[in-house]
């Protein structure tokens, strides 16, 4: 699927676009709901992301959606949302789906190996009044007495050379904003430790440089997106902290669903023959990827954005549906894959 943010990526796997500036918070409750959960009054705020109305709700259990089951999970104050599943199932579409229909603003984070506990939370740092000789001096103590940057700053009488400056983490918290942890399952024991109490029922942020403890706005809310154990880079969560959260696993879309997501997101027009085929044999050939994927037969999965940027060479860019998919499977499958990925293409009957 498409991934289009309320905000965008920056170095270091934080989503920071005009976060430092801002600090307007998330609207009050304004009397509608969405699935149990508060539609806040403040639609205009920046970080709303916009309604996608090309969004395809899949059914997941018991006769309701996606969409119905996470707003009802995150309506709950007593646990957080865990989303589950492959690459591209659309975790984080979801979730801006969400909170578009609920005027949230939304926050994201790539966790990984660079993420750390001052991205999140915040720290302590020069700032304009500070001059070079009185940093070093800080900091010297700072390491000799094993004090945070604060704390040194006082002790040596410089406090007013320190500003905190909080972290992304620390903004959603304080003024209501959605906050998504993407890929949870990346970051390392150092990055989530601040998540553990927060996550808590009743929980609270510790802010260790300040020793400040944060009571969340009542229209915060965590959410964590997760890809399965055997990716790359990836660890187990540990038992009690995944506790906290409400989970919900996310497949792929059945092919009737894809095709329909086809038809939406690229120029393929249902009601030509033609393009009715097309997309008939691309979501087969999705379909049987996945298949192979699942079986450990191939290392590559192949996601939903995967087959709409076939779509689009094909509508687009005027390139035969056989070539295009070639383009597309076999430029981001593993070296072990691509004879396999193109021999899937070779043999599908495109016309």
């Amino acid at each position: 699927m498409t991934d289009s943010g309320a905000v965008s990526p920056t170095t270091d796997g934080v989503d920071e676009t005009a976060i430092t500036d801002l600090t307007r918070p998330a609207g009050s409750p304004s009397g509608e709901t969405f699935h149990g959960l508060d539609v806040l009054d403040d639609p205009d705020h920046p970080l709303v992301p916009e309604l996608d109305h090309r969004y395809v709700e899949r059914d997941i259990r018991d006769g309701r959606t996606d969409v119905e089951l996470a707003g009802r999970f995150l309506a709950d104050e007593d646990y957080a949302l865990l989303l589950t599943g492959e690459t591209g199932v659309g975790k984080d579409r979801l979730v801006r789906q969400l909170c578009a229909r609920t005027n949230r603003p939304l926050v994201r984070v790539n966790f990984g190996s660079g993420t750390t506990y001052t991205d999140l939370v915040g720290e302590y740092a020069p700032n304009e009044t500070a001059g070079r000789e009185r940093i070093a001096e800080i900091e010297r103590v700072a390491a000799d007495r094993d004090l945070r940057l604060g704390e040194a700053a006082e002790l040596v009488g410089a406090e007013h050379a320190f500003s905190f400056t909080p972290g992304i983490l620390y903004r959603a918290v304080e003024q209501g904003w959605t906050f998504v942890a993407d890929e949870l399952n990346a970051a390392g024991p150092a990055t989530t430790m601040p998540l553990h109490g927060l996550t808590e029922r009743d929980g609270r942020l510790v802010v260790q440089s300040t020793a400040e403890v944060l009571d969340p706005h009542p229209a915060f809310r965590f959410v964590a997106t997760m890809n399965p154990p055997r990716y790359a880079g990836t660890n187990p969560l540990n038992d009690a902290f995944r506790s906290r959260f409400w989970e919900l696993e996310l497949g792929y879309l059945a092919p009737e669903a894809e095709q329909r997501l086809l038809y939406e997101t690229t120029a393929l027009d249902g009601g030509v023959d033609r393009d009715r085929r097309l997309v008939e044999r691309l979501t087969e050939l999705a379909a049987n990827l996945r298949a192979s994927y699942r079986d450990r037969d191939l290392a590559t999965p192949t996601s939903h954005r995967t087959v709409i940027k076939i779509g689009r060479l094909v509508t687009e860019f005027d390139m035969a549906p056989a070539a295009a998919a070639k383009q597309v499977l076999e430029t981001r499958a593993t070296a072990e894959d691509r004879s396999a990925v193109s021999k899937a293409v070779e043999s599908t009957r495109w016309e």
